[in-house]
């Protein structure tokens, strides 16, 4: 098999596994949406790329060792991406969740501070205001 339909062939299975494997992430909560979306078009781009480029006539241009090479690269660049992205949506959902339990906490301090001030029936001395 000649290397430019070997290279079609990767190219159509591998955006059709990385449209799998983005749409699993979304349903298993591992990445957020615009990013899922993203690597969906990024997918489809390949899938697209895969049936519509003609790399038939790169035969010339480029050997099969070559290819070999240029397919690891492209796979090796995809997957860092891909982990990248996933770490980068795993780090703003913490963000996230933080900031809510954040805005909790100080919700609750509030309701101390008052009951504080109501049981000792004075105010709670701001202590920047004091220095001044």
């Amino acid at each position: 098999m000649e290397p430019g339909a070997v290279l079609r062939i990767v190219m159509i299975v591998t955006g059709v596994f990385l449209l799998g494997q983005s749409v699993s992430s979304l349903a298993r909560r591992k990445m957020t949406e615009p990013f899922c979306l993203t690597w969906g078009l990024i997918s489809v781009i390949i899938i697209l790329a895969g049936i519509l480029l003609r790399p038939d006539e790169w035969n010339r241009y480029i050997s099969g060792t070559g290819m070999l090479l240029v397919l690891m690269i492209g796979f090796c660049v995809l997957y860092g991406a891909y982990f990248m992205s996933a770490r980068v949506s795993e780090l703003m959902r913490k963000n996230q969740e933080l900031a809510m339990q954040v805005s909790l906490l100080k919700h609750e301090t509030e309701v101390l501070e008052q009951r504080m001030e109501e049981l000792t029936g004075e105010p709670e001395k701001d202590p920047a205001s004091e220095e001044a």
